[in-house]
């Protein structure tokens, strides 16, 4: 399957879960964000080896875990355990190298966006407008690279030092 074949089958999931997400059809939601979620997960577009995929989803999977552990709230038990993740992620990000490191950071904000992106339009009916948007948005979101996930965090930083 080409490149062009991959983007193609990236957008038709994320257009058949918007699609789900405007109609009735409560078990199909579902299954839509599950498709849509894995079309970003698989259109970084750029082909890795099979152990440089593994990598990446490992740290993607680890980042999430040690984000999870950081939550407030848990005690003790809970930080020695987040401790233990972060060290696990420390080792993967060594030994995968700057570039795998950037795309596991970048498909994990993916999947965190993808995520607010269904739940914000999941709640209601949507009109055909919202559908456009939510077309729209996913689409910026599934072209987003590293370098622009990185504009926007100084963007935003920037704003928060300036603002409050």
């Amino acid at each position: 399957m080409s490149e062009d074949d991959d983007a193609t089958a990236a957008e038709a999931s994320l257009r058949k879960a918007v699609e789900q997400l405007s109609g009735d059809g409560a078990g199909d939601d579902a299954q839509a964000a599950q498709e849509a979620l894995q079309a970003l997960h698989d259109g970084s577009g750029r082909e890795w080896t099979p152990e440089q995929e593994r990598q990446i989803r490992a740290m993607v999977e680890q980042i999430r875990k040690v984000r999870d552990l950081k939550r407030p709230g848990g005690g003790g038990w809970r930080r020695r355990r987040a401790w233990r993740a972060q060290g696990r992620l420390a080792d993967l990000m060594e030994a995968g190298g700057p570039e795998l490191v950037n795309e596991a950071e970048l498909r994990h904000w993916k999947s965190h966006m993808m995520v607010e992106l269904l739940l914000e339009f999941s709640g209601s009916s949507m009109k055909p407008d919202d559908t456009a948007k939510a077309l729209s948005r996913m689409e910026t979101l599934h072209a987003a690279t590293y370098e622009d996930l990185q504009q926007a965090k100084k963007a935003l930083a920037e704003r928060n030092a300036a603002g409050g």
